[in-house]
């Protein structure tokens, strides 16, 4: 074989090693799959208001939310129910959180409701009562005034301190209507604006009662059991303790953006099992 026809055939070997070569590549990337994009990092600032039984827990999810997208900030803060939903239908805040629904006056303004827990209100008294149960009937007459006195509920011969939360807070508003039937508490009991100072009001006021979220209830004061059934989790799930609402985060219309994620976020399952199970009824056992 001559030097030319050799050095044509290597030519033409190199060419086609070269075109299958290109193809192998080709085949290959079409049989790639398509690279997904990476989600856009969440950025911007959201408003939070209202009630100060979801304060804690709006709170926690705020610093975890933040923590994961460190771009964004979240303001949380209190003031009760009735202040958040007036304030996220107006527009001041993104999201108001609520521990009651919406009355009927509040149903035309064009929020959605998301419900992220099951609460339960406990009634509790000083350490040194020593009453363990009360009938529905006698909390019914204690809140309202018509029993004044420890001994006629099977207490001492002391006079009965009542303490209640504020005409704004949503544990109030689910308290009167299923504990007083809608009837007013006692005309001078003891006011009080939040969870918290409820507690610690009870815990030094001798000889008082009051109700709580389950969520703060310790060792400072003593939870009674009503109509013999104790607050607790499992008796609220299975419906035989009465004294038991939804937490809410409402938004002005369909939640869109931050406030969207946000939401996401606190229904998701790793929060409502890691999170809202230490203290509330996550959605997950619902």
């Amino acid at each position: 074989m001559t030097k030319k026809r050799l050095g044509l055939i290597t030519a033409v070997s190199l060419a086609v090693a070269l075109i299958l070569t290109f193809a192998a590549v080709g085949c290959g990337e079409s049989n790639d799959q398509p690279v997904e994009p990476d989600e856009p990092k969440l950025s911007g600032t959201l408003d939070l208001s209202g009630s100060t039984t979801v304060l804690p827990l709006a709170q926690e999810a705020a610093d975890m939310f933040m923590d994961e997208n460190p771009d964004v900030t979240v303001n949380v803060q209190g003031g009760g129910s009735s202040v958040g939903i007036s304030n996220v239908a107006e527009g001041v805040v993104d999201i108001g959180n609520a521990s009651r629904g919406l009355k009927d006056e509040e149903k035309g303004l064009g929020l959605e409701d998301h419900e992220i827990a099951l609460d339960v209100i406990v009634v509790i008294v000083h350490g040194d009562v020593p009453v363990e149960d009360l009938t529905a009937d006698q909390v019914f007459d204690i809140f309202t005034g018509k029993v004044t006195n420890w001994k006629d509920v099977g207490g001492p011969d002391q006079a009965i301190n009542v303490v209640v939360r504020d005409e704004a807070s949503g544990t109030r508003e689910m308290f009167d209507e299923k504990a007083l039937k809608k009837e007013a508490p006692l005309a001078g009991a003891i006011e009080t604006n939040s969870n918290g100072i409820m507690r610690q009001t009870v815990s030094s006021t001798p000889f008082s009662i009051g109700y709580i979220s389950l969520g703060y209830l310790d060792s400072s004061v003593k939870a009674v059991k009503y109509d013999g059934v104790e607050g607790s989790k499992e008796t609220a799930v299975d419906k035989t303790y009465p004294l038991s609402r939804y937490l809410h985060m409402f938004t002005e219309g369909e939640a869109t953006g931050l406030a969207e994620a946000f939401i996401a976020f606190v229904l998701s399952d790793n929060f409502q099992d890691e999170v809202v199970s230490e203290e509330y009824i996550p959605m997950t056992e619902i």
